[in-house]
């Protein structure tokens, strides 16, 4: 598919945003995931993925990753990807101190206040509720998984405005982005 001029500058402003600099290298594949799509989410679901670090093969029917041994993200280290169910209480805690390297914040999590019993949606509440000056901003990818990092209230503002400009050819399907609050259903 043909892009025009503005979704490939919200593509490029996109990436760099969510990995702290610009990384040639991953908005070429992310492009590439957009001008080749060939189902109704039109690649963003593929770029999400990228994003956290799955590097989507196009020639598999299964998604597997391109190469397992040199990911061009780090994986889960600046956009987490899983699902509601998916993740251990230790890993989303990776998943926290993954983001909060990445972005060189820092804030103390209190770990009492999380339960095994619960899961990502509990957690991403609590957490939300414990960060100062912060927020978590979540990417529809068009399934049940949750895409979230954790970021500035400015860069939130500009990351949703980016994902709604790159979305905005989407015909099939109407891709959101939303802050999580300590009020959050999932």
């Amino acid at each position: 598919m043909a892009l025009e001029l503005s979704q490939i500058d919200a593509l490029k402003d996109f990436c760099a945003l969510i990995l702290c600099g610009h990384n040639e290298e991953v908005f070429r594949y992310c492009r590439g995931c957009l001008e080749n799509a060939v189902d109704e989410y039109c690649g963003i679901p593929d770029i999400l993925y990228v994003l956290s670090g799955y590097d989507i093969d196009p020639d598999d029917p299964f998604g597997n990753n391109a190469n397992e041994d040199r990911p061009l993200v780090k994986l889960q280290y600046y956009l987490i990807s899983s699902d509601a169910g998916a993740p251990a209480l230790e890993d989303f805690f990776w998943f926290v101190e993954n983001i909060k390297t990445a972005r060189g914040f820092d804030f103390t999590v209190d770990e009492e206040k999380f339960s095994d019993d619960d899961c990502i949606v509990e957690w991403l509440a609590e957490l939300s509720a414990q960060l100062e000056g912060l927020n978590i901003v979540n990417f529809d990818g068009a399934s049940e998984d949750y895409h979230f990092t954790i970021m500035s209230k400015d860069d939130c503002e500009k990351a949703m405005d980016l994902f709604k400009k790159m979305t905005a050819h989407v015909d099939g399907y109407s891709f959101t982005s939303c802050v999580i609050s300590s009020d959050f259903k999932g």
